[in-house]
């Protein structure tokens, strides 16, 4: 049987993660032609659809979000397998979910041109709670509540803020100023069906039972946010994690205020672990952040 290249597997995680060929082939360095092409011989070699083409962008057939963690599965075991035999003392190999990556790449790079003999692997996962696996990575970022694991070390990096957030041209075509009321003449995107996200954001402002009927769903929160990016509707978003297309103006919040989720995300990474430069990525993390706040 023949089997996919590992180039097609990375081709196709891209396109899952972004839902656009264009933003699948910039993240790869590629061409949009190229991820296409990649995408229509899994697909033919699958004998199945992986992707629903739409006007304006991309979904995953069921078929695709089942084939999403098997890709992910052989390319961490690949990744694995070269790692047991050329792994070196100074590598740190850290686990994060996709959707911290515009947040964490900027400070990733930063900290190895100062530990220039400090190499960082970023392994990313569409998971927004990826478990802390350290058989395969020193280092995890995860999402949620404190960890509550007695033989792991964690420290927060961040608490999740959230709040409406859109492209400036979807506000301008409303005028340029929504009252809370008014949102409901947009489309709605949310990171899962149960629309926490909206929710919690609606009743910090006393319209609990407020709805749209326009409604788009998502399974992450990094897809909610790129269909925010393109335009196809406003999302209820993390402004840390936003913060570089906020400061780009790439990206507006109509409303000034934020409420906090409950969650957090943080740096984890086992007490036992002889890895000394742990130490230094987390504290280069966690006092970059803090000092850009007070900036």
């Amino acid at each position: 049987m023949h089997l996919p290249s590992t180039k097609t597997l990375q081709a196709f995680l891209a396109t899952a993660e972004h839902l656009n060929f264009t933003r699948a082939a910039d993240a790869l360095n590629l061409t949009q032609g190229a991820i296409s092409r990649q995408i229509l011989a899994l697909e033919e070699l699958l004998g199945v659809k992986l992707f629903f083409r739409h006007a304006r962008g991309l979904s995953l057939t069921q078929q695709g979000v089942k084939f999403v963690p098997h890709a992910e599965d052989i390319l961490h075991r690949l990744r694995l397998a070269i790692d047991d035999v050329s792994s070196t003392p100074s590598t740190i190999k850290l686990n994060a979910p996709s959707c911290v990556t515009a947040w964490l790449l900027p400070r990733l790079m930063a900290f190895q041109d100062a530990h220039p003999d400090i190499d960082v692997e970023l392994t990313s996962t569409i998971k927004h709670h990826p478990d802390p696996n350290f058989d395969v990575f020193d280092a995890v970022i995860s999402y949620g509540k404190v960890p509550k694991l007695p033989s792991v070390v964690s420290h927060l990096l961040f608490e999740e803020r959230l709040t409406p957030i859109c492209r400036p041209e979807l506000l301008q075509s409303h005028g340029g100023d929504l009252s809370v009321k008014q949102l409901t003449q947009l489309t709605w995107l949310h990171a899962n069906a149960e629309q926490s996200d909206w929710k919690l954001w609606l009743t910090h402002h006393g319209e609990r039972g407020l709805t749209s009927k326009l409604n788009q769903h998502f399974s992450t929160l990094d897809q909610a946010m790129n269909a925010a990016q393109q335009g196809f509707g406003i999302a209820v978003g993390d402004v840390t994690l936003a913060e570089q297309d906020l400061a780009m103006k790439r990206l507006v919040m109509p409303f000034d205020d934020t409420v906090l989720s409950g969650h957090s995300y943080y740096f984890l990474f086992p007490k036992q672990s002889d890895n000394l430069m742990l130490d230094r990525l987390q504290h280069w993390l966690v006092a970059g952040y803090q000092a850009q706040r007070v900036d």
